[in-house]
């Protein structure tokens, strides 16, 4: 094949490039908070609880973008661990409220500590104005 045959190179599109930025920063998130005894998305589950006490089920899954199953599975594995305590609600009967306890607000803070230093670690190639640059172009992607 001749060269001229040959095509040019694709340039990398944009959400390919945030699908692999986010995989990588996702595990060095991951590295970070491994040997903690909870997942990413029970982190999740921990960190919205912290700001948001007694959220059902379901309200969880759609603050975390994730299934409901996902955040029940993650629930349920909390509750187990004696990170989460789990309560009907007094108005509505077949809503469960989760509320952390005293072990969970303890580890939440103490992993979401290692969480943060491997995201800062992750964006240090970045310099201070181009990470408030990425902060704002993506959150203006994440509203639409």
């Amino acid at each position: 094949m001749s060269a001229a045959a040959v095509p040019d190179p694709q340039p990398e599109h944009a959400l390919w490039l945030l699908k692999r930025a986010f995989h990588y920063g996702h595990r060095a998130v991951n590295d970070a908070i491994a040997g903690s005894g909870v997942t990413p998305t029970q982190l999740g589950a921990l960190n919205r609880l912290l700001t948001e006490p007694g959220l059902s089920g379901a309200e969880l899954a759609r603050r975390l973008l994730v299934t409901p199953q996902a955040a029940q599975l993650a629930l349920t594995a909390l509750e187990q661990s004696g990170l989460v305590e789990r309560r009907a609600d007094a108005n509505h009967g077949r809503i469960v409220r989760s509320y952390l306890t005293a072990e969970g607000r303890r580890i939440v803070r103490l992993v979401t500590q290692r969480g943060y230093r491997a995201e800062d670690e992750f964006l240090a190639v970045l310099s201070p104005k181009e990470q408030a640059t990425l902060i704002n172009l993506l959150s203006r992607l994440a509203k639409q």
